[in-house]
């Protein structure tokens, strides 16, 4: 764990130094930027596999992910969350540029940075990248912003990113890996306490090879990946959402991802095999959702 002790160090200091005018003057025009936390879509599922799940152990969900096979809806709670998570990003934005940093969050036309990978089935948007953080002045760096509860908070400060936040650590190695970039702060806040931890994170090109590989086995495959496990009540597989799927023969969501007549395209596209007429008939993220009368479940997820 290489931790960002000159840049936290700066941070305090800027605190200190007009208690925290600065910070919230750079919030007036940094939060009404956070469109991620005013959007009003409310699509259940994102059209790609993400970056930010990569990482995960078991395949299979990732597959099952990708496939739409389970919509999850969230109580209020937790949407919360999600939007609390959106709003801190101006936040740790402001206590970067009250020490000198420049950091670019959006193209000329006001879009998030993406990455894209296989096929264009595979994704994600940057936080940031930034320049002139005191650890590493000179150089470049991917800004990685996230929020933690108090339990999963201590054991990061305790452990570091790599041990504590394996996903994490994955979707820096890639964004890092698809924009030529050889370190990323991870910058990480309480939600309990407020306290910040900020650490530095080098690129490793075996891991992010090794990743995107990985994307493109989930993105190609027909049928879903091995179980990492034969039990629905092992630990890891328990509090899976696509558990019942996996293990216990429940039928997965019916769209068009589920049926047997889709078909993964280039550039991100689907398209479906069914139509006499056109038998490459394209499909808009609108179509799978909805799905048709041909409906057929794709047979793969009667599998055992």
């Amino acid at each position: 764990m290489k931790l960002a002790v000159k840049t936290m160090a700066a941070i305090e200091a800027a605190f200190q130094k007009d208690q925290g005018a600065a910070f919230r003057g750079l919030l007036k025009s940094l939060m009404p930027l956070a469109s991620d936390a005013y959007s009003t879509d409310e699509a259940p599922w994102r059209n790609h596999l993400g970056a930010s799940l990569i990482g995960r152990e078991c395949a299979r969900e990732l597959w099952y992910s990708f496939r739409w096979s389970k919509l999850k809806l969230f109580e209020g709670r937790m949407l919360r969350l999600f939007n609390r998570g959106h709003l801190e990003e101006p936040r740790m934005v402001a206590m970067l540029q009250m020490i000198g940093c420049t950091i670019w969050q959006v193209t000329a036309e006001g879009k998030q940075y993406r990455i894209t990978g296989h096929r264009g089935h595979f994704g994600g948007s940057l936080d940031a990248v930034i320049l002139g953080i005191p650890d590493l002045p000179e150089i470049p760096v991917l800004g990685e912003f996230k929020t933690h509860g108090e339990k999963s908070f201590l054991k990061l400060v305790s452990e570091g990113v790599l041990s504590a936040k394996w996903e994490h650590f994955i979707q820096m190695q890639i964004y890092m890996g698809k924009n030529n970039l050889t370190w990323a702060l991870y910058m990480a806040v309480s939600k309990n306490t407020d306290e910040i931890h900020l650490e530095l994170v080098q690129f490793d090109a075996a891991q992010y090879q090794k990743y995107l590989d990985r994307s493109r086995m989930i993105i190609d495959s027909p049928t879903p990946p091995p179980k990492i496990n034969q039990s629905s009540s092992w630990f890891k597989c328990k509090f899976c959402d696509a558990k019942d799927i996996c293990h216990n023969g429940e039928p997965p969501a019916r769209n068009c991802r589920t049926c047997e007549h889709s078909i993964v395209g280039d550039n991100g596209a689907w398209f479906c095999s069914e139509d006499r007429d056109e038998p490459h008939l394209l499909l808009t993220p609108d179509d799978q959702r909805r799905g048709c009368p041909t409906y057929t479940l794709n047979p793969v997820f009667l599998q055992k």
